[in-house]
């Protein structure tokens, strides 16, 4: 009995399906599809190196307009000179000087003052200590020549010695005290109360102080002192008290 003889080397190829038609079709899909996906990535690259100019010329840049020149304008002139004032007349200058250096009397004749002081003058006369008080405190406001004289009167003949203190006291607001004023003082600080003594040396204090260094009316004032000293009904306190006052302006 013959046996039939198979074909091994076409049933290997057929296991293999190297000779298989849809083997084959499913190649030629395959390099096409790889081909479409080459394609695919090469335009992209492409795509994106022209977007990024690299195939592009550069442009040049425009060039800029031309700036125009701004006409250059006239120098203003000089301004002319300023007028030269006259030398000073040194002598008008020094006469002004003087004059205003000079003191003035202490007058004054407005109809408020002149009231307030006849206003205060009356009630130095009243019966009530602090209304003479704030009578005194009106005067020493308007240092008039008429203030000053009631003010030196009141301290020489007022028999209430808060009273006259504060007399004393206010002399300090008269700016040039005639040789009347000064004189009063002097006598009382040379008193034997303490605190009208005090009072009195304190206004002289504030008159020499105003008056330059080595004026006559601060000599006089000195000299007027000493010649208390030498009385000899003056208590030893008083005595020490105007002794230090002018030893402090004799320094």
């Amino acid at each position: 009995m013959l046996r039939r003889r198979h074909n091994f080397k076409s049933i290997s190829a057929d296991k293999a399906g190297t000779h298989c038609p849809l083997y084959r079709f499913r190649g030629h899909v395959m390099k096409i599809f790889t081909g479409i996906c080459l394609f695919l990535v090469g335009a992209i690259i492409a795509s994106h190196l022209y977007l990024a100019g690299y195939f592009s010329k550069p442009i040049p840049p425009e060039p800029a307009p031309p700036i125009a020149e701004i006409p250059k304008q006239p120098a203003p002139p000089p301004p002319a000179p300023a007028p030269v004032a006259p030398p000073p007349n040194l002598q008008s200058l020094s006469a002004g000087l003087k004059a205003n250096n000079e003191p003035k009397a202490e007058t004054n004749s407005d109809p408020i003052v002149d009231r307030q002081i006849r206003s205060a003058q009356k009630e130095l006369k009243s019966a009530d200590i602090g209304t003479r008080v704030d009578a005194i405190d009106q005067l020493a406001a308007y240092p008039t020549k008429a203030s000053e004289q009631l003010l030196v009167s009141t301290m020489q003949t007022n028999n209430n010695e808060e009273i006259r203190i504060s007399a004393a006291d206010a002399l300090s607001s008269v700016r040039h005290p005639n040789k009347t004023t000064v004189s009063a003082l002097i006598v009382a600080a040379s008193a034997n109360n303490y605190e009208l003594r005090d009072a009195a040396l304190m206004t002289l204090d504030i008159y020499i102080n105003r008056e330059p260094y080595g004026s006559k009316r601060t000599k006089t004032i000195l000299q007027d002192l000493r010649g208390r000293l030498k009385r000899k009904q003056l208590t030893s306190i008083a005595r020490e008290d105007i002794a230090d006052f002018i030893s402090e302006h004799n320094g």
